[in-house]
């Protein structure tokens, strides 16, 4: 249905406009292969920098403490890996998991 004044409605994760013969995801694909276009979607680099926000920096602290032991936990289960982590907070707690007792390790 057309409204005067408004564009033509599109199909959610595209543009369908067309543009001569072929639509602007056509075109956008073949110049994706041709090089031209080195990604469409996907994540930004992120700038790795001192967070100066001491509330932000303690919630990606926290975030990122738990998404390494939990990586810690899966390499040893699924690699059947011995596997020890050591994390110090800026505050000077310790953090660490160990996938075998200390005694035990040679």
């Amino acid at each position: 249905m057309m409204v005067k004044g408004h564009p033509p409605p599109t199909r959610m994760g595209g543009n369908y406009e067309k543009t001569g013969t072929m639509t602007r995801d056509t075109e956008r694909l073949a110049e994706r292969e041709q090089g031209i276009i080195k990604e469409i979607m996907g994540r930004g680099k992120i700038v790795i920098k001192r967070i100066d926000n001491s509330t932000s920096r303690q919630v990606t602290f926290s975030k990122r403490r738990n998404g390494l032991l939990k990586k810690a936990k899966e390499l040893s289960i699924l690699c059947e890996a011995e596997v020890g982590l050591i994390i110090f907070s800026s505050t000077g707690r310790l953090y660490d998991y160990s996938s075998t007792r200390f005694d035990n390790l040679s």
